[in-house]
């Protein structure tokens, strides 16, 4: 496929994008908040967290995630129940009063935590939305590229947060201005959510609303009648949910169990290479470079905005090539490269303590764009089209609780450390670096490639044991379950 047929076909599908666009905005609020456990802006030099002990302000900080697992949890509730238009007003509930908090009572600690707490449960509840959703609204040619905007819609929120949060303004908190930013997505999320979220023809059929569920699957195509390939579309979708009502809701049986365990798999490398720990060595080791303070400047830290910027730029490139060249080929690349270069780094900040900061920066730099490859968004699309559908909610919100627990457990362990003596540099690469690789082994063997496929076809790729795909994408004849 051609550039112009390429973005001919992306304009006719925008409907698609557009129903997950809510959720997308709500992301870009929430990330913002996620920043304060990625990197470290120095809270101890704002005035929520004077004469706060060190206890209270990690509490503050870990809310987030932890409110993130009940959101996870909560979503799996409420998306078997509820249409998407509902939830997705709920999860504009929870951010419009944590900004509004932010902004009103920025000063407060208990104000912080109770807007953190607000931001962390709409966070589950948007990802675990927008990833069952998308997965089954997007045409099989777009649905990488759209699903991989989920993941780096939160990089940006990230980036966002972590470029004002040690800004001292003066009119303005950092928590202010991020309440703004975040009530101005929210303003354009409730809008996009009143007119152009359409159900889900899955959500339908599961609910035997056969006519309703054609109606949405026009406007999601940008048909105004029923083509061939919507028809075939809508039997597909009929036929994968007659193969689910043979089966159970526990997400142990019925096959579920290997596309959960690769799917967290790959989470758990997105985790390792992405996390406040490593991104607090990079920093610091650029910090060295730029001779800027790493904790008590109060102005923008080029250290994060660097790291942040090449995920950005090199993540947009590898996003519009996941449907091309594959997930797990760029999965792969991304996890051996990542890997290597940490373990390597540890080794050498173990050995010596005589490493230049020019050459750990440049190492570190090369690092990060091959984290940006797609470490950390593959396993959001493989979520989209890994899981049987009874399963799929819950089967995502495992995955979501087992990161957010991986951020608590990296956050927790780590934020009394001092980082001032290269042992810790070694010890937090090796850690991080040594089970990447192990991962990327398994993955290697055992993950099918499942671009270009119906969500149907995919989800039967990760259920097969034997014969999966490792590149192209041929339609699979085999049964789902053996």
């Amino acid at each position: 496929m051609g550039c112009t047929e390429w973005v001919e076909l992306n304009q006719k599908n925008k409907p698609q994008s557009n129903a997950i666009a809510t959720g997308v905005f709500t992301l870009l609020a929430t990330g913002m908040y996620h920043a304060a456990t990625l990197y470290d802006p120095g809270y101890r030099n704002e005035e929520w967290a004077y004469s706060r002990s060190d206890t209270a302000v990690l509490v503050t900080l870990m809310l987030f995630h932890i409110a993130a697992i009940v959101g996870s949890l909560a979503g799996w509730i409420l998306i078997e129940r509820y249409a998407k238009k509902q939830i997705n007003f709920v999860t504009m509930s929870f951010v419009i009063v944590g900004c509004t908090v932010s902004i009103a009572v920025p000063h407060s600690l208990i104000a912080v935590a109770f807007a953190r707490s607000l931001m962390g449960v709409a966070h589950g509840l948007a990802y675990l939305l927008v990833l069952v959703h998308g997965g089954e609204i997007v045409i099989k040619e777009l649905r990488g590229v759209i699903m991989a905007a989920i993941n780096f819609c939160v990089i940006s929120g990230a980036l966002i947060g972590g470029i004002v949060n040690p800004v001292d303004l003066e009119s303005l908190t950092a928590h202010q201005f991020l309440g703004i930013i975040g009530l101005t997505y929210m303003l354009l999320a409730f809008f996009l959510n009143l007119m152009l979220c359409y159900e889900s023809p899955v959500f339908l059929l599961q609910r035997n609303h056969d006519a309703e569920a054609l109606r949405s699957m026009l406007k999601l195509r940008n048909e105004s009648t029923e083509s061939w390939e919507i028809r075939n579309e809508m039997t597909e979708f009929k036929t994968m949910l007659s193969e689910d009502a043979t089966t159970s809701r526990s997400i142990f049986m019925d096959g579920n169990l290997r596309p959960l365990a690769l799917v967290a798999l790959g989470k758990v490398a997105s985790v390792l290479s992405f996390n406040y720990a490593v991104n607090t060595v990079k920093a610091n080791v650029i910090d060295e470079v730029l001779d800027s303070s790493s904790t008590t400047s109060t102005e923008i830290r080029l250290s994060i905005v660097i790291l942040m910027s090449i995920r950005m730029v090199v993540g947009m490139g590898a996003m519009f090539a996941v449907d091309v060249l594959g997930r797990r080929a760029l999965q792969l690349v991304s996890i051996c490269s990542t890997g290597l270069v940490l373990v390597a780094m540890g080794i050498v900040y173990l050995a010596t303590d005589s490493i230049t900061p020019d050459i750990g920066m440049a190492l570190f730099v090369a690092c990060e764009v091959g984290a940006s490859l797609g470490l950390t968004f593959i396993p959001d699309v493989l979520c989209s089209e890994a899981f049987n559908t009874k399963k799929k909610a819950l089967s995502i919100a495992v995955v979501q609780v087992l990161e957010q627990i991986l951020h608590l457990i990296v956050f927790g362990v780590v934020y009394w450390w001092n980082f001032a003596v290269y042992d810790r540099y070694g010890v937090t690469l090796l850690v991080a670096g040594l089970p990447m690789l192990g991962i990327g082994y398994v993955l290697y063997r055992k993950l099918p490639e499942t671009s270009k496929m119906s969500i149907r076809q995919a989800r039967i790729e990760f259920y097969k044991r034997e014969g999966i795909v490792f590149g192209g994408s041929k339609n699979s004849v085999e049964v789902l379950y053996d």
